[in-house]
């Protein structure tokens, strides 16, 4: 631990995919931040068991800067996103929305294995913040074994319920949509071809995202409302297979349950936005400032947007010699996150309010519009471009 005395320049709060990615970007300007996680340091390369993947749009991609080598290595690119309004019993991809891709499938625990390869590890780890307040000058962070941890920014990358927002009284706004979630690996007859498929049906979503390590296996998440998931997510692997493949059609074959079906994860699906994202010698980045609904993809892609937006930001405020706490420098960095977080969140809430929740003539008058794009070409090209941003 260090000598509570010192003051550091750049704290950061939390050690999970957002909090690793703000690091790195911060050392890569110059920086030398420090992570602070309630995990001993061992335990962050602990992460085989995280079987969750992410879709990384090229701009992710290129702000990350992971090599093609590595993606190719690592990563399936999604060669076509099929996109189905969810009009008949079965997805037809001869009818669906098909846009071309360039995205990169990643496995969350191969992203975190990148980065803790290329970065230099600094932090205070064991210890959980319990509390936080501005004293001359400077944000002191109070640890669980008593301890203090000064600097003159800190960066919250602590999650939905992050413990920093509260403390600073920074007002969340959120969404509960009743949903229900399972999430993992499906294996199917047929090979994916690199295709991501997405099902909007009534009162939920079916999601397909390629994976690299089998053409014959997809990392999928299926929505139902919470009153119907309860019961339906605790049957067994090998029946919700079947209702998985119901529920999509044979696109792709018949569905599997793999070996590690019990690794399949649910959770609830909530959202929230704040009206700002700083305060007192405090940023909020990824989810601390944001979640959405998980249909469009792009939660860690905003993460990543969040974290290079905030280094640019801090590394011009120590070449014009400005604190790097200074309130005016912080309120760029909001102006530069908020507009583009809120018109994904509010594209995003907006799509499941009429493909999941809206009244079926209002379902029908969209998922038809998504059919018809296909012969607008330069919509359909505006929405391609949109979805790789």
């Amino acid at each position: 631990m260090r000598h509570p005395d010192t003051v550091q320049e750049i704290v950061i709060v939390g050690a999970g995919l957002a909090g690793l990615i703000q690091a790195r970007s911060l050392q890569q300007c110059g920086f030398a931040p420090v992570l602070v996680d309630p995990r001993p340091e061992a335990a962050l390369r602990l992460s085989n068991a995280d079987t969750r993947s992410t879709a990384l749009t090229p701009r992710a991609v290129e702000l990350l800067g992971l090599p093609e080598d590595w993606l190719r290595a690592h990563g399936q690119r999604i060669e076509e996103k099929v996109v189905d309004g969810g009009l008949s019993p079965a997805l037809d991809p001869a009818q669906a929305l098909r846009l071309e891709s360039g995205a990169w499938v990643i496995f969350n625990r191969d992203l975190t294995g990148f980065l803790l390869d290329d970065m230099t590890l600094d932090g205070a780890f064991g210890n959980a913040v319990t509390d936080s307040r501005i004293e001359d000058g400077k944000r002191v962070l109070v640890l669980d074994n008593q301890q203090t941890l000064a600097a003159r920014l800190v960066i919250a990358a602590d999650g939905k319920d992050s413990l920093l927002r509260r403390r600073e009284d920074i007002a969340s706004f959120p969404r509960d949509f009743r949903q229900t979630a399972l999430t993992g690996r499906i294996e199917h007859a047929q090979p994916h071809q690199g295709r991501a498929f997405q099902r909007f049906l009534p009162g939920g979503t079916v999601a397909l995202l390629p994976l690299a390590d089998d053409p014959r296996a997809s990392s999928f998440i299926w929505v139902e409302p919470t009153g119907k998931a309860s019961g339906l997510f605790s049957l067994p692997p090998a029946v919700l297979a079947s209702r998985l493949h119901a529920r999509f059609g044979d696109a792709l074959g018949a569905f599997t349950a793999p070996g590690d079906a019990p690794a399949w994860g649910q959770f609830p699906l909530r959202a929230h936005h704040c009206e700002t994202i700083v305060g007192a010698r405090l940023t909020l980045i990824g989810e601390a400032a944001h979640s959405m609904h998980p249909l469009a993809g792009q939660g860690l892609n905003m993460t990543v947007k969040d974290a290079a937006s905030l280094a640019a930001v801090l590394a011009d405020q120590r070449r014009n010699g400005l604190d790097l706490g200074d309130a005016q420098g912080l309120q760029t960095y909001q102006r530069d996150r908020r507009a583009e977080t809120a018109r994904f969140t509010a594209l995003t809430t907006g799509l499941h309010d009429v493909l999941d929740r809206g009244p079926a003539p209002l379902r029908a008058l969209a998922a038809g519009g998504l059919q018809l794009i296909n012969r607008l070409p330069p919509v359909k090209s505006l929405l391609r471009r949109e979805a790789n941003r």
